[in-house]
């Protein structure tokens, strides 16, 4: 039980921890990490109030349409889409829009993304522990980059909003700014509740969705002044993203597994039994799995990364190390040989002297000769 719980929690946080990555390391100018935990766990806190929302309503007005797409309809757009997307608008609007940090265009859509996000990981928590692994591999390529992708949609008109000239300009930015994020939300509700062959346009929505935010992104980018540029959108970025969430989550789900099965635990060791588990080869595995997402996704970022933890490899070598050395070993032989005389350090001062005092008168010449 305990391990079918862990692997669940992994699979589904991996896809929440991959994209939060994703969207922070095209912000050139990093935000507070402190003031974006702030705004993811304001993501989570709406989830409860969400789902209490879409329960009430759905309980008191669910089914009273005659016609079923009237209903899925009023269930997609404004049961679901409207309630949480307008959450996720509040959160922005008074926790981030009028704040003095939200001073760069990219910034709305870094803080748009991470209230998403916020939202998305308590409810694929909940999606995934009740629906098990399937749920929540579904979940980890659709709903959880869904949410990102409206979150994203949402952040570019805020941004926009933001640095508006003119109040009426900025009304109207902010009214794009939900409407639009509602309206992607409930099409793809719509399209995943028809249960018909409509689901399957859910691929070619978020692929375009994507298109779509790849290119706001950009021209945030290029409003801000940004030295290095987005490349041009490639289908192929869309693939390379999903297969990169993909390496990571089956690599940190391997790591944990060994990681159980070294520790003797029950329940692994007995779902592993007769199984010949290497597990030298199997943390290798891992390992090649979680540097190929890296490498899929963002070569750079990976290399980066790297030369950092190398860094601080070399400031607990250098600093740390030394330092308890120098303070320990020299320390203590110092204050031992202070206190018993006997023992005395190898570089003891010497009473006689080569140098050889000359008592004669000095003169330039005899400045030739010191010694």
């Amino acid at each position: 039980m305990y391990t079918q719980f862990a692997i669940l929690i992994i699979l589904s946080l991996a896809p929440i921890i991959l994209l939060l990555w994703y969207f922070d390391r095209m912000d050139k100018n990093k935000e507070s990490r402190k003031f974006l935990w702030g705004i993811f766990l304001w993501g989570i806190l709406i989830t409860i109030i969400a789902g209490g929302a879409e329960y009430f309503l759905e309980t008191a007005f669910g089914g009273l349409c005659i016609d079923p797409w009237v209903d899925l309809f009023v269930v997609a757009f404004i049961f679901v889409a409207l309630i949480e997307e307008g959450l996720k608008f509040w959160v922005v609007k008074k926790k981030a829009f009028p704040h003095p940090v939200f001073d760069e265009y990219y910034d709305g859509v870094i803080y748009a993304v991470v209230a998403s996000l916020g939202f998305a990981a308590l409810e694929n928590m909940f999606y995934v522990m009740d629906g098990g692994l399937g749920v929540g591999v579904i979940r980890a390529v659709l709903s959880v980059p869904a949410h990102a992708l409206f979150g994203a949609t949402m952040g570019y008109y805020f941004s926009l909003a933001r640095f508006a000239t003119d109040k009426s300009r900025e009304r109207e930015l902010l009214i794009k700014a939900l409407f639009y994020a509602v309206f992607w939300h409930g099409l793809y509700d719509f399209l995943l509740m028809s249960s018909s062959i409509l689901a399957l346009l859910v691929f070619p929505l978020l692929l375009g969705l994507y298109m779509n935010v790849k290119r706001k992104i950009n021209h945030l980018r290029v409003l801000d002044n940004t030295d290095e540029p987005l490349k041009p959108l490639r289908i192929v970025d869309f693939v390379k993203i999903g297969a990169g969430m993909i390496f990571f989550t089956f690599g940190s789900l391997v790591l944990f597994v060994v990681l159980l099965y070294t520790t003797q635990d029950t329940q692994v060791g007995a779902s592993l039994q007769g199984a010949d588990v290497n597990i030298t080869y199997s943390v290798i595995f891992a390992l090649l799995m979680l540097l190929l997402s890296a490498r899929i996704i963002n070569w750079k970022a990976f290399k980066k990364g790297w030369m950092k933890f190398a860094h601080g490899l070399g400031v607990i070598n250098t600093t740390i190390l030394l330092s308890i050395v120098y303070f320990i070993f020299v320390g203590i032989y110092a204050i031992i040989a202070k206190i018993i005389k006997a023992v005395t350090f190898p570089f003891k001062k010497k009473q006689n002297s080569y140098w050889v005092l000359k008592e004669e008168e000095l003169d330039l010449e005899s400045f030739k000769h010191p010694f």
